[in-house]
């Protein structure tokens, strides 16, 4: 795209808190900073507009509305833009009021998930706003020679706005192909010195639909990856650039879907003697023996899984596309490595009952035979819009649209099951599966068989010991823990964790 030499604008990209119920307790040094804002930071600034991202989802809301005034009073910026997602829209909707009735000159633009799937309820409450729908980079420079040039942007693509009482959504923008072409993300501006965890994307989209995911909405389902050269080019930026740097995550959507392209990686990674830890998501098939060795070699400490289910019913509910067997094999792949594994369970997925709870704790206490799977804590359902679950629980009556413009949390999936009853079935998994709730009596009763393979765990992984003596004192001695999140001791060998 050729440059333009249109007016230069002063932008500041905000992504507010989340929820309460949802928010860290604390805000983490090392917590994931928001990669799409990052993009969207360095590619305006290729064009040479002046930009500065504010990454405030951990703090409350009380010191991020303070955060936010203050930098608008210092920054004077002529477009604030939002990124939306559904656990801070209620952040973002107080702090867009406060910036059109102080400063109305000021344009206001969504973006993000949240924005992408409820542009029209939210452009109808608020006029003003101007929504980027989808990927943003392209959109909103497009968006910005319009403002330059006072044009109307009916013919700016990937974008809804009000026009004469009506919401106007232009055509869709075509998915950036290569991905090669965009500058890195603009890492600098979520960086401090005590940073040691970088994150970065080697790929975009993911063609699977599961229930409960939201990704169709931005990715469409298509899969782009960058090449090699490139990722391995940002890799070494990012260690010149920050030498505190210990650890880089990977936040690919399907970062095993191509195993040869995993394995080319890791072999430059060998061939250029990088030296640094990797940590990614992946799904458990297609997971090779050749993938798995290289992996391992280039420097992988940990790998993550979305399993969601140990049950066969639920799975096939929930389109996860995989079976026990293949659950089963990927595990036995990694038995003998090094490579912390983690598995993410959801209770109350569609189709739950006390039946599929047994059979997922029976069918993760198997796969932990094979190669023990630390649990602190498992999720249950929550609803997003954009959803097939979304959807179940609307024709159930249980929800409509009108619910994301109040200020309630995002909400639990409560159509088969009470509030009270997915906690008990978490409750049940948990006191057969969790390691901290093994020193529990209940705890110890459901899972003494399992205590050869526990014992074998705690051996071969004494850096993750404080992780387990933080989750026991959280939960049963909170005092205790307060301390010692406090400990620089205990928050040091935790801290991949």
């Amino acid at each position: 795209m050729k440059q333009s030499s249109s007016k230069k604008f002063r932008i500041l990209l905000v992504a507010s808190s989340f929820e309460d119920e949802w928010r860290s307790p604390t805000v983490n040094t090392n917590s994931h900073y928001p990669l799409g804002l990052a993009y969207i930071h360095a590619y305006l600034e290729k064009f040479h507009h002046t930009v500065k991202s504010l990454f405030l989802n951990d703090y409350s809301f009380e010191d991020c509305f303070s955060r936010v005034k203050t930098t608008i009073k210092r920054f004077k910026p002529d477009i604030v833009g939002f990124n939306m997602l559904t656990n801070n829209r209620v952040s973002s909707f107080r702090l867009i009021e406060y910036v059109h009735e102080k400063y109305p000159h000021i344009k206001i633009l969504i973006g993000g998930i949240h924005s992408t799937l409820m542009y029209r309820q939210i452009i109808e409450k608020y006029p003003y706003l101007i929504a980027v729908l989808g990927e943003g980079e392209i959109t909103i420079v497009k968006l910005l020679e319009k403002f330059s040039r006072h044009d109307s942007y009916q013919q700016v693509r990937g974008i809804a706005y009000r026009s004469k009482q009506k919401v106007i959504t232009t055509k869709k923008r075509s998915l950036i192909k290569n991905l090669d072409v965009l500058p890195f993300p603009k890492h600098e501006a979520f960086f401090s010195i005590d940073r040691t965890i970088a994150s970065m994307l080697t790929s975009r989209g993911c063609p699977f639909h599961c229930s409960f995911c939201v990704l169709e909405s931005v990715s469409r389902r298509i899969y782009r990856k960058r090449s090699v050269k490139s990722v391995i080019s940002e890799i070494k930026y990012l260690i010149k650039k920050f030498p505190q740097i210990e650890t880089i995550w990977l936040h690919d959507d399907q970062f095993f879907i191509d195993n040869q392209r995993v394995i080319d990686f890791c072999n430059e990674i060998v061939k250029q003697k990088i030296k640094i830890k990797f940590i990614c998501s992946g799904r458990f098939k297609p997971v090779s023996k050749e993938m798995v060795e290289a992996l391992e070699k280039a420097g992988f400490i940990e790998i993550m899984f979305g399993l969601e289910s140990g049950s066969p019913k639920v799975l096939e509910l929930c389109h996860k596309m995989i079976t026990q067997d293949d659950v089963v094999r990927t595990i036995t792949l990694f038995k003998n490595s090094k490579i912390f594994v983690v598995t993410f369970l959801i209770v109350g997925l569609y189709g739950e009952t006390i039946d599929t709870i047994r059979e997922g704790y029976q069918f993760v206490q198997k796969i932990q035979k094979i190669k023990y799977l630390y649990y602190g804590d498992i999720s249950i359902l929550i609803i997003y819009p954009g959803t097939e679950i979304y959807d179940i629980a609307k024709a159930a009556g249980t929800i409509d649209d009108s619910y994301w413009l109040t200020d309630k949390p995002t909400p639990l999936f409560t159509v088969e099951h009470s509030t009270k009853e997915l906690k008990q079935y978490k409750d049940i998994m948990l006191n057969h599966i969790s390691l901290s709730r093994y020193f529990t009596l209940q705890g110890f009763i459901r899972q003494v068989s399992m205590t050869p393979y526990i014992i074998k765990f705690l051996i071969s992984s004494m850096p993750r010991i404080p992780m387990v003596i933080l989750h026991v004192a959280q939960r049963f001695y909170p005092r205790i823990y307060t301390s010692l999140r406090r400990s620089p001791f205990i928050r040091s060998l935790s801290q991949v964790s």
